[in-house]
């Protein structure tokens, strides 16, 4: 009787546990758990809320805005790193299932692999995706509240 050696999952063992440490990096960037202490959120909305009303009254007026030019922060935070970190990994957790497949390894591990680490990146995407879109509706709405702003 003749056995076969079953082909031990390197590849997909390898891509599932990259996959699924990307994974754990972006649950942990989506929960803001490494974000430090921002101000509340009414004091944010309430000072784009003064900053609108105060260039509507200057453009009601006809005056010029002014022209200078707003700090931008250029320093890489720990948020971007773990973006990138996550990514990466997340793709090569793919890429490595997908070698175990073309190894012909049991299918279990690689598969897994591949779909986890497509679930990290659509997990970072749809967060953002979702930021940008409540970003949108409130400012949306602070326009749309524009007459109670300008104090009309």
């Amino acid at each position: 009787m003749t056995t076969v050696a079953a082909k031990s999952p390197k590849f997909g063992l390898a891509g599932f546990l990259l996959a699924l440490i990307a994974l754990v990096i972006a649950a942990i960037q989506v929960s803001a758990v490494l974000e430090p202490p921002k101000k509340a959120s009414s004091v944010s909305i309430g000072e784009i809320a003064a900053d609108i009303r105060d260039a509507a009254q200057r453009r009601l007026a006809g005056e010029e805005a002014p022209q200078e030019a707003p700090a931008v922060d250029q320093s890489i935070d720990m948020a971007q790193i773990l973006t990138v970190i996550g990514t990466v990994l997340a793709a090569l957790g793919a890429t490595a299932g997908a070698i175990g497949l073309y190894k012909s390894e049991p299918k279990n591990l690689p598969m897994l692999a591949i779909g986890v680490g497509i679930g990290a990146v659509v997990m970072q995407y749809i967060f953002w995706l979702a930021l940008i879109i409540c970003g949108v509706i409130l400012l949306a709405a602070i326009v749309g509240g524009m007459e109670g702003i300008l104090g009309a």
